[in-house]
Order: C-alpha cells, then structure tokens, then sequence
C-alpha cells in the first residue's frame, strides 16, 4: 500500500514538473501577454505608439538608454541639442528631452523621413 502511494505521488510530481517546462502557447513567444510581447520595453500598445507633446515627459526608458540617443542630429536636419537636451529617437519621431528628467521640449514627427528626401 505504501509503495502504491508514493508510486502515485512520483507520477503527480513528475507529470507536474514536465507541464511547468512546456512551451507557451503559440502566438506567445515570451508567454506574455499578446500586445506586450513585440513592443519595446514591454510597454503597452497604446504606449508604444504614442507621441509625446511638448511639455510632456518621455518615459525614462527612451531618455536614459543610449541607443535612442541621436548623436549626429545633422544626418536628420536637426539643429544640434543646447547644454542639458539631447535628441532621442522613438520610432520614426525625434523628441528633444532634457537629459535629466525627459520633459519634451520639441517633436519633430516622422524624422526619419528627413533621411529619404
């Protein structure tokens, strides 16, 4: 009787184990939540496609992480960022930030554009 029950409690143990390691569900490559896996930094849809107004404030993942950063501001016919901004790229708009806190100080929607004429 004894060996029945462990013998059975193994088989749950193990059965519950190999359920855990499976792979998310299909469409959910991360298992999260299906508007959040593709976005940057997780951020909500609606988030991730926002444009930022002045006197706004761009969330800090965008300001504080140098990939945004725009280091030749010419190349996008951008006037170069006076002391304390920067210019920080979020998809195809160029946002000039104060480097300490991101308040929005200018947009210059579809910067990218800039490039192609």
């Amino acid at each position: 009787m004894k060996i029945t029950v462990l013998l059975v409690a193994a088989a749950a143990l193990f059965g519950a184990s190999s359920t855990a390691l499976a792979d998310p569900p299909s469409g959910h490559p991360h298992g999260g939540p299906p508007g959040l896996d593709k976005k940057p930094h997780g951020m909500p849809p609606g988030q991730a496609k926002k444009m930022w107004r002045r006197g706004e404030r761009l969330p800090s993942s965008y300001y504080a992480v140098s990939r945004y950063y725009i280091a030749e501001p010419a190349r996008y016919r951008l006037r170069p960022p006076p002391p304390g901004y920067r210019w920080v790229l979020v998809e195809d708009d160029a946002y000039l930030v104060r480097r300490d806190n991101g308040l929005v100080a200018e947009l210059v929607a579809n910067a990218v554009a800039q490039l192609l004429r």
